[in-house]
């Protein structure tokens, strides 16, 4: 996939209606995507995370209990849904925008500013979303997310 087109037709469009948006926050969905998977694979080989952000079941879940509790960042996401109510954990699968707010809203439940470099982003993103006893690494993101600081940065 061109990242560009994730950026313009995706990630800024999804993050936007959010309310969470800005080239920092851009850049560091598509930076996990593409150390996540390389927006190449929808499952993960073995395991049980699903969609090109590598969401587990059980972060799905701990995600929409959050929701339950703030109706107004509901209802930002609510036309981002394909059909009626939260979805069932599918949905990560082939619905981009959805899969994208799910990524996103991961990130907004933790401390701290999203850095604004690459570096930054690739720990910020092994301490929030691989986490400690995630086989990725720092070095890993930065190599996976070079598209970003290739011309296709903003």
């Amino acid at each position: 996939m061109i990242i560009q087109d994730l950026r313009e037709l995706i990630v800024r469009p999804t993050l936007d209606a959010l309310g969470m948006g800005g080239v920092t926050a851009e850049n560091l969905v598509l930076g996990t995507g593409l150390v996540e998977t390389g927006f190449r694979h929808l499952r993960q080989i073995r395991g049980p995370a699903i969609g090109f952000y590598q969401c587990e079941p059980a972060t799905y879940r701990d995600i929409l209990r959050y929701l339950e509790r703030r109706p107004d960042l509901s209802a930002r996401i609510a036309p981002l849904i394909a059909g009626e109510g939260m979805p069932d954990v599918s949905q990560l699968v082939w619905n981009l925008k959805f899969a994208t707010a799910i990524c996103r809203l991961h990130y907004w439940r933790k401390p701290g500013a999203i850095p604004d470099n690459i570096a930054g982003q690739a720990a910020y993103w092994k301490t929030h979303y691989n986490t400690a006893l995630g086989r990725g690494t720092v070095e890993k993101y930065i190599s996976c997310a070079r598209p970003l600081t290739e011309g296709n940065y903003r």
